[in-house]
């Protein structure tokens, strides 16, 4: 049986109610339980936290429930003030692709300071893959992401769009205009504009914070 159907029936709640926790549809949860679309982070981390299991999972690349801390080691490395993280999967920088859930098996220890005051539970890590942020961010680098639900215009963000299409792009909008731009770095790739109705599609997972590059350290 489907997790998310699994674990929605254990706890008792329907569609709707689930759908309503996650501001989306009925119809768009769905999706998730017939195996036709997965959660982006942050409903994935509202799901993890209400059915007390690990989002790895939920999706299931896991049959381990344990929580994302235990996971993911996010304490710090005795002695230095240092927090591994898994590499949890990839993310495309080109467009028509999306985020891939399979962990690499890569981990990165990133030293205290860069996560600022935030939680180390706000934070995850995700490969690049494609060249379209060149020469900023390469393909095989790994970036630190912050989650949130909006980034300031000019920011580099991990970004849903199309309802399942996701990419690693500068973002650019005008607060109360109906449009945002998804710009990239290397000039071979065009901007996408997305307006209107097309908004509604879309989903900041989060804000790159980090860059991590073979042989370039902190």
């Amino acid at each position: 049986m489907n997790r998310f159907k699994e674990l929605r029936q254990a706890k008792g709640k329907t569609q709707q109610q689930i759908a309503a926790l996650l501001s989306i549809s009925q119809a768009a949860y769905s999706k998730y339980e017939c195996n036709k679309a997965e959660p982006d982070f942050e409903s994935l981390k509202i799901l993890s936290e209400l059915y007390g299991v690990s989002s790895d999972y939920l999706v299931g690349i896991s049959d381990s429930t344990e929580s994302e801390n235990t996971a993911n080691n996010l304490t710090p490395i005795s002695g230095n003030e240092m927090f591994t993280f898994k590499v949890i999967g990839t993310i495309t920088a080109g467009y028509g692709g999306g985020t891939d859930y399979n962990p690499t098996g890569e981990e990165i220890a990133i030293p205290r300071h860069l996560l600022k005051s935030h939680n180390p539970n706000d934070y995850f890590v995700l490969e690049v893959r494609g060249n379209s942020m060149f020469p900023l961010y390469l393909d095989g680098d790994k970036v630190l992401i912050r989650k949130c639900n909006s980034v300031d215009s000019g920011k580099i963000a991990a970004i849903g769009y199309d309802g399942e299409d996701a990419t690693l792009k500068k973002v650019e909008y005008v607060k109360g205009e109906n449009w945002m731009r998804l710009i990239p770095r290397n000039p071979e790739y065009p901007t996408k504009t997305i307006r209107n109705g097309d908004l509604e599609l879309c989903r900041v997972y989060g804000e790159v914070v980090y860059l991590f590059r073979d042989n370039v350290g902190f």
